[in-house]
């Protein structure tokens, strides 16, 4: 009886001791969980509504992964400079990774080279793996670009002019694209211009001149917002070159149920976003950079572009 007593006394004061050492201990774990990761993404655009998309899949991958985002824009569009200075006080801050969108890999080699000593850079859209950054997110912009000079044949005939239209420096994966385009288009007997506008310069009065100049029978812009504002151009004009193009965006969608838009390549923009911030923090928990598969992509028109697998690509929605 006595030993039966006890043991009614010991059992409870063990579990007891058990629940306050468990108490003590998980208040320091749930801490640990909760401190998040800080990253800043730093876009190429003066304002992200060409981003949106993207954006919103690198917020989900934030909410998912215990990310704070920080993202930054330009006053000034594909201003390389600006963000050269935005990286650096962005590592002086104290992030604890970068994420880049680089408007001219020459003029920020030697800024990525020295952050990515600090903390991980990873990239979009442009490989600077050679400038140290720790991984790249993008389609395979020069099969994108093919495939632009392949569907531009359909509305230029043999020996007609087609205009080659990018808003982004040409030291970028934009400008692999241009080039991969226009070697199909020489090829193929179309005479083709190129275009690459500088930062100062206005799209709209660069179209105009020339559009006025060399009449081509189709356009094809290389990024978004390019082809947002070319579409925004042309469609006002009566008899306007085809215009074929890059990107995903609520208004290109518009502008190709119009007909502005003739046909786009277009990738998931939102899944893009998604995993550039989930390679980042691959790199942050591993220390190691990271190998990614190039994005998939497909061509959208007005007739297919309210297919299942085409609205993923034209209205992307949150899970």
């Amino acid at each position: 009886m006595k030993h039966k007593v006890i043991w009614q006394l010991v059992v409870p004061l063990l579990g007891l001791c058990v629940l306050f050492m468990l108490l003590a201990t998980e208040p320091a774990k749930v801490q640990a969980r909760q401190e998040p990761v800080e990253i800043s993404v730093i876009l190429r655009e003066t304002e992200s509504g060409t981003w949106s998309a993207t954006r919103q899949g690198m917020e989900q991958a934030a909410m998912d992964l215990n990310v704070e985002l920080r993202v930054l824009t330009l006053s000034r569009e594909n201003d390389a400079e600006e963000q050269r200075d935005l990286l650096e006080r962005e590592v002086a801050s104290g992030a604890d990774g970068v994420l880049l969108i680089p408007a001219d890999r020459e003029v920020l080699s030697e800024a990525v080279e020295t952050a990515a000593d600090a903390v991980p850079v990873v990239t979009m859209e442009t490989d600077m793996s050679q400038d140290g950054a720790s991984g790249y997110i993008s389609v395979d912009n020069n099969a994108l670009g093919r495939m632009l000079g392949d569907i531009a044949l359909n509305g230029a005939p043999e020996g007609s002019s087609v205009l080659l239209l990018s808003g982004v420096s040409e030291a970028t994966g934009i400008s692999d694209r241009l080039t991969a385009a226009q070697e199909v288009l020489e090829a193929a007997g179309r005479k083709v211009y190129r275009c690459v506008l500088r930062p100062e310069e206005s799209l709209e009065s660069v179209l105009e001149g020339e559009l006025a100049a060399l009449a081509p029978a189709a356009v094809v812009a290389f990024d978004t917002s390019t082809l947002e504002r070319t579409a925004r151009v042309l469609r006002e004009k009566e008899s306007a070159p085809l215009l074929y193009g890059a990107g995903s965006s609520a208004a290109i969608a518009a502008y190709l149920e119009q007909g502005a838009v003739t046909a786009v390549v277009a990738r998931n923009e939102f899944a893009a976003g998604y995993l550039a911030v989930e390679a980042l923090v691959e790199v942050l928990s591993n220390h190691a950079d990271v190998t990614a598969p190039p994005l998939s992509f497909s061509v959208v028109r007005k007739e297919n572009m309210y297919d299942p697998e085409n609205q993923k690509l034209l209205f992307p929605v949150t899970r």
